[in-house]
Order: C-alpha cells, then structure tokens, then sequence
C-alpha cells in the first residue's frame, strides 16, 4: 500500500513540473524602454529644439525646468538666459516608464544699455571711437578711492587730439522723461572736465559736462535740461582740450536728479538750501533771523520735504537778509532772478544786488499773500554782483515768518528800452516837469529829499521815460514837502489843472497839490488825490483840478506825500504838467471826444468809445499810442483805465446810429499792462429790443504785457430772434471763471485800436 501511495505522489510530482515547463514557454519578452533626448541650443535667441531619441516609447511628459511643461515629441522652446535641469518622462501602454535629464546653459548676448558694469559676460563693450581715442575693458587697475573693487572697468586712451572720444548705441532708449541725471565713477590723476552728450534722440542733442578733481576714482554727475529719449551715449575727456593719457570709468548710472549729493561750498545761484556742504548760515546774514528749516508749509508749487531759508522780522523797515556770493552773478545775458517765497500776507518783495561793476540795481515785486508764490525780478543790468539783498516789506514795518525757497537765474523780457523825454518847461505859461534835465537846483525841500534818478520802473504803459523825481520822506515831519516857485502867476482859464505821475511804495497813498502866492502864504488852493487801493509799486496818473477862479493868483507849487503823518517812505514822480480841459478828447483830437459813427475805428481823430460802465472805475481817453511799431504804427489809441477795485464786468461800448454785421469778423489790437489778461466781447443793441435775442460773449487772452497784440472775434450762436446788433462792448479783465462782480486786484491801463469788421 505504502509503494502505491509513493507511486502516486511521484506522477504528481512530475505532472506539476511539466505544468510549469508549459507556462514558461508561453511568456513573451518585450523590448527594454528607454527615455532619451538631445537638443540643438540657439544662444543668440534662446531657442532650443529638443530631438527626443527614447526607444519603446509612444507617450512623453516633458518639465522644462522652468514650470513650464509639454508633451509635444519633440518640442521647441524659448528660454532666457539662465541654467535649467530639463526632466523627460517616456512611456508605453504596457505601464513601462523611463527619465532622462540634462542640464542645459542660455547665454542669450545682451546689447548694452545703461547702467553699464563692465562686468556682464553676455555685452560685448564695443564702442565706436572717434578723432583719434581708443577704448578697452580692463580689469580696474587702482581699487581704491570711490571704486575699491576688483572689477573690469573701460579705458578710454586719449591721442591729444581735441573732441576725441568714444560713444555707445544702446539698446534700450535711455529715458530723461523723469530721471534726468547720470552718474559714473571716472578715474584720473589730474583734474580734468568730462562731457557727455545725449544724441539720436526724440528731440535735441542734450549734454552738460562735470569737473573731476584729479584724486582717482571719484563719483562725478550730470544733469540734463531735458525730458527726451535718447540711443546713443557719446562722452568726452576734455573735450575741446588735448589732454592726452588713459583714464577709466565704471558704473554709469541714471538716476533722480534729487539724489544728486551736493559737493559745493561756494554759495552762488542757483540756491536751494539743500546742499549740506554749503555753510548757509555763515554766508547769510542781514538784519533779519536768518536760518535753514525743513519745509514747513508743504503746499501748492513747495509741497516737498527738502530744506528752505527762514527769515523772521522783527518790524523794522528794510530789514533784510543778506547773501554774500562766493560765485557773482552775471546779468550780461540773463537779467532775471525767480524765487519762491511764502507769505501768508501781501507785501512788496524788494530784490537788490550790490557791490559790482557798476551801480546796485533792483527790482520790486508784490506777494499777493497766498502762500508759496513763485517771485520774478527782473534786474535791467549788464553788470555782474557780489552781494544780493532781500527785503521782505522793505520800506514797511511786517513782523513775522517767511520762508524763501529755489532762488535762480533766470532769462527774461526787459521789454523796450525807456523813452528819453523830448520837452520840459518850468515857466508858468506852459509848465511840464519831464525831468528831461536835472531840476534839483529849482526845488526846495522842506523835510523831503529831492534826487532826480533813473526811472527804477519804465517797463510798463503809464511811465516808459528815462528820467523821474525820486521824494525821500525820511524825517517824519508831518508837513515834508517839495516846492517850485515859478516865474508868473498860473493861468486855469485855457488850463484845466495839473496831472503828475505818482509811484508808491503802498497803495492809497494820498497827495497834496498846494498853489500858494510866494508873496502871501495866507493866499492857497489845496487838491488832494489819493493812488488806487492796488496800486503799490506801479505807476499812476494823478489829476489835480482847478478853476478858473484860481487863475492869476498862484506862482508856487507844493507836494506833500501823507500830509500830517510821520511815514517815512521813498516816492518817484514824474510829468507834472498841466493840462487842458479837451472834454474826454487828447490824442490827435482837437476838440471833444465823441461817440464813433462807423467801423472801422482808428482814434486819430475825435472819434472814440466815450460811454463806459458802471459808473465808476473804468475811464477812456484819446491818447498818443504807447508803443509805435510792429503791427500798430499808428500816432493814436484809445486808452483805458481800470482801476483797483473796479467790479470785473465794468467795461466800455460804443453804440453806432446803423446795425452792423453781426456774422463778421471782429478784429481789435490790444496792448495790456499786465500779461494773460483775458478781454469779453459781447454785441448787442441800444437801445435793446425785448424780444430781440442777443449772442453770447466772447473771449480772448493777451498773453503778453507791453505789446500789441490783434486778437480775431467771431461771434456765433445768433439766435433767430435777432432782429440786429448795433452796439460793441468791450471788459477788460473780465473771465469766465470769475464772478462779474468780483473786483479786480489791481489798477491797469489797456490800449485799444483799429476795431474793424472784415
């Protein structure tokens, strides 16, 4: 039984071995998968091509290194420079997978552009030279001073020819729109300029040069005056010299013109206060507190952070602060000076620059009390200065804190030059103080001081001559004045009175025209008349009337400024002569100004706009043309005077006896005493038709002072109602943004002439 059993349990045996010998002939062996790939590197663009060459595999998954992936065969893809480890998965659809990664290196070139290292592999530095220099890039040979580190640096070598140097193109526009400054560090053992230039740009060439002091590296700046785009770099060493020799330079920069540090210690315009290494306090001086604060009033055109001048006074009259240039200023070409002061009050600023090669000029300006005003001076010298002076309410006793900011040179329009005088008369007959000649021999001074002067302020319509009076009320004594004791006794029968021309320091300043009998001082005649409210620092005519009752009676003239007061001022006069009752006429009229009939309207004659509105603080007047030449060579003009404190619709009209053309063209020359004065224009009829509609106004702005302007007016919007228009109206200064009964600040005379329709 036993060998049965083991009988049995052998063919099992057996039968299970051959079971397995079957199944191993059955398996099939697949083919090995394996992932691969190669690429192709373009290192101009950074475009790489992959060639995947895995076996076996019909998926792939491929991990750029970079977060980007495809699972494209073979792929292409753009990198910038930089290192990427560049991963490919393979697979097949029986589960088999296989990776395969590469290390791959983008060197893409870079075009030069600023800020320039002399340390970037992927630039090739070729610059362009020119007129005999040379250019490298080494490693920095001196590492000292502002460039201790070992770096490669350029060096350019200079032959000794002048305008030699070198320049880049750069592949990306360098932009001064807002950061106009450039910086550098530059190598040299001897002092030397540098000049950069700015070229093939959206507008002019720009270029500005820096002085190296010759101690190695140093860190040395330019600012731009512009806000272009430029391509090309171009520097000097010593431009227009021959300095020949190898100099290095290194990290050019652009930056803010702010973060330009201040290496100064000569104190010269222009002055911001921001320069830590100019002793302000040392070179600032004067009667006044003096010193240099962070802005406090951080409004309007001086909201920023940076320093200014603060100067206190204490009440007394010109106090001032007192600036000791180390560098003169110049006023050969520019003769302006602009400054930013702020006041919460309004008063005359007095600008004076002294010790120089000829006499102190200056010049008045009112701060309207607004804050941060900006201030311009104009200085009519050719004479350069050691010394300027700024009185804040010089000849007036303001206590309190200013502050004084950005004070530069600047260019301005010093306008015609002043009008010598043709006549004078001191005679009784036919009296005319031009101050033609000197007439300080003839006039008296009780208390006032008489100087006969250059005219300090001839820029303007009331007063262009050369020659004025100049009155120093400086004693205080209630009753200072001036006489003239005249040859005969004054005639008011063919003669209506006295104008002169009044100049003072403030407004509504009052003046007295005393007549008296040399013989018996009981025998007078007082008029006073007082300069307008707005006045201050300007030119004004003055009429004194008399009448003929007054005739034959008085031989002596005398001026008091502020009778009864203790002011102690300085005033200037000028033209005190007397005149003719013409009616409104003058000019080339010989008789009585009357209402113009026609266009056109030329004021050579008698024909004016005599009617005016409300009914104070606007005059007209036939007058000789103010500034003969250019587009006005006529003799006449029409001339207006706007007073201070005048409602801003008063204005002028003249109504013609026919309608006129309503759909013309309107042309009118105006010359204004004040620039960007905006002038309506409106038509309508007199008398008006209650149904008739009317147009609306029209503006214009004369933008520039003291000269002729013609201005084009085209009214539209004509209603159909209109049944006719046959009156012009002209206000000066009277803007749209601006109520109609808002007043005006100031007193201003305007010129008209030659209104026509074309």
């Amino acid at each position: 039984m036993k060998n049965i059993i083991k009988g049995i349990k052998a063919i099992g045996i057996l039968f299970v071995a051959f079971a397995f010998w079957g199944c191993e002939d059955d398996d099939v062996v697949l083919p090995q998968l394996e992932a691969l790939f190669t690429q192709t590197i373009n290192q101009d663009s950074g475009v790489v091509t992959f060639l995947n060459a895995s076996s076996n595999a019909d998926t792939f998954a491929w991990d750029f290194g970079d977060g980007t992936t495809s699972t494209e065969i073979n792929p292409v893809k753009v990198y910038p420079t930089g290192v990427y480890t560049v991963v490919l998965t393979a697979s097949n659809s029986a589960g088999a997978s296989d990776t395969f990664e590469d290390v791959i290196t983008i060197q893409i070139p870079e075009e030069i552009q600023i800020p320039i290292s002399f340390d970037n592999p992927l630039v090739a530095y070729d610059a362009t030279t020119f007129n005999g220099a040379s250019f490298e890039v080494v490693e920095n040979p001196d590492p000292s001073g502002a460039n201790d580190v070992v770096s490669n640096v350029g060096a350019v070598t200079n032959s000794g020819a002048a305008f030699e140097g070198f320049f880049f193109d750069l592949g990306e526009d360098l932009d001064l729109t807002t950061d106009k400054s450039i910086t550098m560090k530059f190598w040299s053992t001897q002092p030397i300029d540098v000049l950069v230039k700015l070229e093939e740009g959206t507008g002019a060439d720009a270029e500005i040069a820096a002085s190296h002091g010759g101690t190695g590296w140093e860190d040395i700046y330019f600012t731009f005056d512009s806000a272009e785009s430029f391509s090309r770099f171009t520097m000097f060493v010593d431009g227009p010299g021959t300095t020949a020799g190898t100099f290095y330079l290194d990290d050019i920069e652009q930056l803010n013109s702010n973060d330009v540090p201040c290496t100064l210690t000569d104190l010269g315009l222009p002055i911001d206060f921001d320069c830590e290494s100019i002793d302000y306090t040392a070179k600032i001086g004067g009667d006044v507190s003096f010193t240099i604060v962070e802005n406090p009033e951080q409004s309007g055109i001086n909201d920023q952070a940076t320093n200014v001048g603060q100067i206190t006074n204490v009440g007394n009259q010109f106090e001032n602060a007192f600036f000791n240039l180390d560098t003169p200023i110049d006023f050969a070409a520019d003769k302006g000076v602009r400054l930013k002061l702020f006041s919460n009050a309004a008063l005359p600023v007095l600008l004076k620059f002294e010790d120089g090669t000829d006499v102190d000029v200056e010049d008045t300006q009112m701060h309207g009390g607004t804050g941060w005003e900006e201030l311009t001076f104009t200085l009519n010298s050719a004479a350069s200065f050691n010394d300027m002076v700024l009185f804040v309410d010089g000849p007036g006793n303001t206590a309190g804190v200013f502050y004084v900011d950005d004070i530069e040179q600047v260019f301005v329009n010093v306008g015609d030059p002043c009008t010598p005088e043709t006549g004078q008369s001191l005679n009784a007959a036919d009296f005319n103080l031009t101050f033609q000649n000197d007439p300080t021999s003839s006039i008296v001074s009780d208390g006032a001081g008489f100087a006969w002067i250059d005219n300090p302020d001839f820029d303007n319509a009331v007063n262009t001559s050369c020659k004025v009076g100049q009155i120093d009320r400086t004693s205080a004594a209630a009753f200072a004045n001036n006489q003239i004791l005249l040859d005969a006794t004054l005639d008011f029968n063919t003669n209506a009175g006295f104008k002169m021309k009044v100049w003072s320091p403030v407004g509504s300043t009052e003046v007295l025209l005393k007549l008296e009998d040399q013989n018996n001082a009981g025998t007078f005649k007082e008029v006073f008349a007082t300069t307008s409210a707005g006045s201050a620092m300007q030119w004004e005519e003055l009429t004194f009337n008399f009448a003929p009752g007054d005739s034959g009676l008085y031989d002596k003239l005398v001026i008091f400024f502020e009778l009864g007061s203790s002011t102690e001022e300085t005033y200037y006069i000028d033209d005190l002569s007397l005149f003719t009752d013409g009616g409104g006429g003058g000019g080339g009229c010989t008789g009585d100004a009357v209402a113009a009939t026609s266009f056109p309207v030329d004021f050579e004659g008698c024909e004016s706009f005599i009617s005016t509105f409300p009914d104070s603080g606007i005059t007209t007047e036939l007058a000789a043309n103010p500034s003969i030449g250019g587009i006005n060579t006529s003799d006449f003009s029409l001339k207006v005077v706007k007073s201070a404190g005048a409602v801003r619709f008063a204005g002028f009209q003249n109504a013609f006896p026919n309608n006129f053309n309503a759909n013309g063209t309107f042309k009118v020359k105006v010359y204004s005493s004040k620039p960007n004065t905006v002038m309506r224009f409106e038509i309508n009829s007199d008398p008006q038709d209650p149904t008739s509609g009317n147009p609306g106004p029209q503006y214009a702005t004369i933008t520039d002072a003291n000269t002729w302007t013609e201005v084009t007016i085209v009214f539209t919007g004509i209603p159909p109602s209109n049944t006719g228009v046959n009156q012009f109206v002209i206000k000066p200064d009277n803007p749209s943004n601006i109520g109609d009964i808002e007043v005006t600040p100031t007193t201003e005379t305007y010129y008209f002439d030659d209104i026509r329709i074309e």
